[in-house]
């Protein structure tokens, strides 16, 4: 019988999802280990065959010490700090770029995968539809909008995930104030507050393979997000989910609760960049479905797992039970996981624990499936607690203050 594939999972945020792709990875008979924060939910996984810790000061080492220790087949990042730290690690330890590049893809595109510019010129390259996006360099930029009256606009800056540093602008107060807050995360003081206030351990690392210092606008297109996340081996789409968001954190935040689609010319964009790109693991599209057609439009890649990874498949597009079990394949080797019993597969999915902050009596909770981690009783209490950070009273604190200047 052949040994059990050593998968290490590496999250530098305190995302939620990262435990149950650690649970269903150790499911299927996975040696798992993990490399988080310290207090990070992952503690509460039981099974884990190691748990290890990023060292504010020593993220490097860290690093190395945990894939030296755990020997990994592949390593999967689940936010995109731990991928551009995969990047540093290949560039500073070339015996373990085979197996970044097993796990993420082939490294002359790493750059591109780090700039949305450069990603989404790519694509429309391929003849994937995405809206008009430009580098903006100054503030003459932004009144360049203004003039040529094209608000509502969207102002991104690269580096930042999960809805953070994007904004929608639809007035000449909301770019101008948009463009000044963007500003703000080239403040050298912007990293101390990471690391004091949001308990962001990374912060004061500067790696080799940082995202460009850029703040890109984008056209906005009215319509409904959607997102698909795919795991390919080296170009080829092994498994795929694709979803359109019903409720979400904010306007320019994570799913929370989403229902199942298939759009062909979804799968079509992924395949083309999976191929262009010589992708291998996780990686995930965000789409805009444009209301008067429906049609995708392809906004940012995330180039690493994503919330939908433990999610069951729908067997009519996959041969995989999850997206879970096609990376398990690829540590494996390529061989088929073992077969667990077949779960159902639900059209709407609410995402635990962040379904928690929608109101009981909101009519899409009313439709669709709480994604609770119901079999493990520690880990169900454990995503129940606020995340590390907001159990911090300073944290607390300062979100309050920032609110209220805000409000001003």
């Amino acid at each position: 019988m052949p040994p059990a594939p050593s998968i290490l999972i590496f999250a530098t945020t305190w995302w939620p999802f990262s435990t149950r792709l650690a649970v269903r990875l150790r499911n299927l008979g996975a040696s798992v280990s993990a490399l988080v924060p310290r207090h990070h939910a992952m503690q509460a996984v039981p099974g884990l065959a190691q748990l290890h810790f990023l060292h504010p000061l020593a993220i490097p080492r860290s690093i190395h010490q945990a894939i030296l220790s755990s020997r990994p087949d592949l390593v999967i990042p689940t936010d995109d700090t731990a991928v551009w730290l995969l990047h540093d690690l290949a560039a500073r330890h070339p015996d373990l770029a085979p197996l970044v590049e097993r796990s993420l893809g082939d490294p002359q595109h790493y750059a591109l995968l780090r700039s949305r510019r450069l990603f989404l010129d790519l694509a429309q390259s391929l003849q994937i539809p995405c809206p008009a996006t430009k580098l903006v360099q100054d503030r003459s930029e932004i009144e360049s909008t203004l003039r040529d009256n094209a608000l509502p606009a969207v102002l991104k800056y690269d580096g930042t995930t999960g809805g953070y540093g994007v904004v929608l602008a639809h007035n000449a107060d909301q770019l101008r104030r948009g463009y000044r807050m963007l500003l703000r995360h080239r403040l050298p003081a912007r990293n101390l507050k990471r690391f004091l206030i949001d308990a962001d351990v990374t912060a004061l690392y500067h790696s080799t393979a940082q995202p460009p210092d850029e703040i890109t606008q984008q056209t906005f297109l009215p319509g409904t997000p959607a997102n698909g996340l795919f795991v390919a081996r080296r170009g080829e789409i092994l498994a795929q989910m694709q979803v359109r968001v019903e409720r979400a954190l904010s306007a320019t935040g994570s799913a929370v609760v989403v229902d199942r689609i298939h759009h062909p010319a979804i799968l079509d964009a992924a395949q083309k960049i999976a191929a262009r790109l010589h992708l291998s693991g996780f990686f995930g599209l965000d789409f805009i479905l444009h209301e008067s057609t429906g049609d995708p439009w392809l906004l940012e890649i995330n180039p690493r797992a994503t919330q939908l990874c433990h999610i069951p498949l729908d067997p009519a597009h996959n041969r995989f039970a999850t997206l879970a079990d096609a990376a398990c394949s690829i540590a494996a080797d390529y061989a088929a996981p073992p077969q667990l019993p077949a779960q159902p597969v639900h059209p709407r999915i609410a995402f635990f624990p962040q379904a928690l902050t929608l109101p009981p009596d909101d009519p899409a909770l009313a439709t669709a499936v709480i994604d609770r981690p119901e079999d493990d009783p520690s880990l169900l209490a454990e995503l129940l607690r606020p995340v590390w950070p907001y159990r911090r009273p300073w944290l607390r604190l300062y979100n309050a203050i920032d609110r209220r200047l805000q409000s001003h």
